[in-house]
């Protein structure tokens, strides 16, 4: 089988199993109740949902902004728009979690500035890097509260026990990597050609390329380090916002409000859970089931789990969309041009 029909197979198959998963938690729950509490947030909750995911976003293209600035690469705002909402929508929408549409992000504006590639690769893996450093500061936290609460069953935390350790390790490795500059990934490449030496010169060209891409992101943490350290403090404000997310829902939907230790516990199991279950285009289905686990640890019901997590989709796909119209307006014809380029 060849292998775009192969992968096409592949996400039909993630899209088909999300929606018949969802389409079970909906029977298992009751629409009328997620109804219900959907209805009940009111125009104040919705515009707080909505400006929640809004004020995320925008610190996301912040950030990166910020890294571009701090390496001397000048854009437009628009253009880092553009670029960040393709590349969150093309995220969003692939059966794994984080690094989906970075490529996107990346060909959507090489060749609006006279910088290499490669510098803009790096400006991409600084940005991802330090979500990732900001993720772990909100994890930890929730990881503590997780450990101690007698409300946690056993298997949570496992999953706790097994899954920061493994999140925080290649976070460390990361860092230590890339602020030393030692090239553990473009060296790594290297090795492959010698169990596979058929393809010996195009893992050279792979890992040259990698190691100026290492280059360049070793330039954060050195000369560009006040920009590394802004990006970071607005990459956190971002995970904050997603942070407090079931505290805007909650707040309007039920008048509820967790403490700090709820929040920090739903948070880490969130995003553990995350890491295991995006199997399906935006979560669908998987994170849903999942929350309503999650949630009863905090005394709130499956109906309430299910309708936060349609209602931050909803708005989040509003994003999506604009970020799909963005890549088919502007970006595949450069895409495609870069492409053809680069094999002729």
């Amino acid at each position: 089988m060849k292998e775009p029909l192969k992968k096409g197979l592949s996400y039909t198959l993630s899209v088909v199993v999300g929606i018949g998963l969802l389409g079970g938690v909906l029977y298992y729950v009751g629409w009328r109740g997620i109804f219900a509490h959907i209805t009940a947030l009111g125009a104040a909750g919705i515009a707080g949902v909505a400006g929640d995911v809004l004020l995320t976003i925008v610190a996301w293209i912040l950030c990166w902004a910020v890294i571009l600035r701090s390496y001397g690469i000048t854009l437009s705002l628009s253009s880092i728009t553009a670029a960040r909402l393709s590349g969150y929508a093309v995220t969003y929408l692939t059966p794994t979690l984080y690094f989906g549409g970075e490529p996107i992000r990346a060909l959507m504006v090489v060749g609006r500035t006279p910088a290499p590639a490669t510098r803009i690769f790096a400006t991409i893996v600084v940005e991802r890097f330090l979500g990732g450093l900001g993720l772990v500061v909100f994890v930890l936290i929730g990881s503590f509260y997780a450990l101690i609460s007698p409300h946690v069953g056993m298997v949570e935390k496992r999953i706790v026990i097994i899954g920061v350790p493994f999140i925080c390790f290649w976070i460390v490795v990361g860092l230590i990597n890339f602020a030393g500059n030692f090239k553990w990934i473009s060296r790594m490449i290297r090795l492959l050609r010698y169990p596979l030496p058929r393809w010996r010169k195009a893992f050279e060209r792979a890992a040259n390329k990698v190691s100026e891409t290492e280059d360049e992101v070793y330039e954060a943490f050195t000369r560009h380090w006040k920009g590394t350290l802004l990006a970071f403090l607005i990459q956190t404000v971002a995970t904050f916002f997603v942070y407090v997310r079931p505290q805007v829902f909650f707040h309007f939907s039920a008048h509820t409000t967790f403490s700090f230790p709820q929040l920090s516990l739903l948070f880490t199991l969130n995003i553990m859970l995350s890491f295991f279950l995006w199997i399906t285009p935006g979560g669908l289905g998987t994170s849903e089931a999942a929350l309503i686990g999650i949630y009863k640890l905090v005394g709130v019901g499956k109906e309430g789990a299910v309708a936060f997590s349609l209602m931050f989709k909803f708005i989040e796909i509003i994003f999506v969309v604009i970020g799909l119209a963005y890549l088919f307006n502007r970006g595949l014809g450069r895409i495609s041009s870069r492409s053809t380029k680069h094999h002729s």
